[in-house]
């Protein structure tokens, strides 16, 4: 087995952001929304400011109280869609219960030229005709990943486990628009699994996929993450993957670093459309509701 390092990769990204960005004189900056105080969604949030930081750009937190309606959030978003000075606006998911029923209206409400996690419905929509503003990081990754493993090639067998909108589903698109055979289903069947050229796993149970379901000389990228017996994990029993002839892109220190890059490389490219460089001086501004 031939264990990709998804952390390299995602420090190779940000290293060739930050120069490129330097290059130009373009700071970018980008507005994360964040509702309430769940301190799984901090965690994510401090890996993206450090990110931008380390690509040269600039953070502005807009860290709102779980109790904000459904109009103030909306009018939040506005005001960032109409502030110049902001090139990418990201909200953190998932929202508070009250607010998860209206999950789609807010992400349409962020401009799509703005919408660097590439949730727009909008973009989704015009990913099918091939011209979106943005495409999600999470699919963008999983392309950077088969795209230097040397599988995106027309003809491959392409098996997706999943049916997530940030995912599978534009990952299946990017794939068939290179020609490759794609299926994609909801749930694990082992089965399935066997004659994938590049298996990738978002949903199952901990460790659930092994070595002896995979065919020789393929591709897997585990998209799962859990916390199994004291310590995070994915899908993919790695253990069982030693002695077989594959490629893994494992949980932790796999997909999860590669998307956080993506998603400073569509910042980046927002802030060249936007062509506004901004001072290096500051680095997060916080506003609270």
């Amino acid at each position: 087995m031939e264990v990709i390092n998804g952390s390299d990769i995602a420090a190779e990204i940000r290293q060739q952001l930050k120069e490129e960005n330097l290059r130009e004189g373009i700071s970018p900056l980008l507005a994360i929304i964040v509702v309430g105080d769940d301190k799984e969604s901090l965690v994510y949030v401090g890996l993206k400011t450090s990110a931008v930081e380390a690509t040269g750009g600039k953070n502005r937190l807009l860290q709102l109280d779980a109790d904000i309606d459904r109009e103030a959030l909306l009018q939040k978003i506005e005001n960032l869609n109409q502030d110049e000075t902001v090139d990418g606006i990201l909200l953190q998911l998932p929202l508070p219960q009250h607010l998860e029923l209206y999950r789609d209206e807010f992400l349409k409400a962020i401009d799509p030229e703005k919408d660097v996690d590439g949730f727009n419905p909008e973009n989704m929509g015009r990913l099918i005709c091939g011209k979106p503003a943005f495409i999600s990081c999470a699919a963008l990754a999983c392309m950077d990943i088969i795209r230097r493993a040397e599988f995106l090639a027309s003809g491959k067998n392409a098996v997706l486990i999943g049916d997530s909108f940030d995912l599978i589903i534009p990952l299946a698109i990017l794939l068939l628009k290179e020609g490759l055979k794609v299926t994609m289903i909801p749930e694990y069947e082992e089965e399935m699994s066997r004659g994938a050229d590049i298996l990738v796993v978002e949903k199952g149970l901990p460790q659930m996929v092994r070595g002896e379901s995979l065919a020789e000389g393929s591709l897997v990228i585990d998209a799962g993450f859990h916390w199994h017996a004291g310590r995070s994990c994915g899908n993919v029993d790695k253990n069982s993957l030693v002695e077989r002839e594959l490629y893994l892109l494992p949980v932790p220190g796999g997909l999860g670093p590669v998307l956080i890059a993506k998603l400073m490389e569509n910042l980046s490219i927002a802030a060249r459309k936007n062509q506004l460089p901004r001072s290096q001086e500051g680095s997060i501004g916080k506003e609270s509701l």
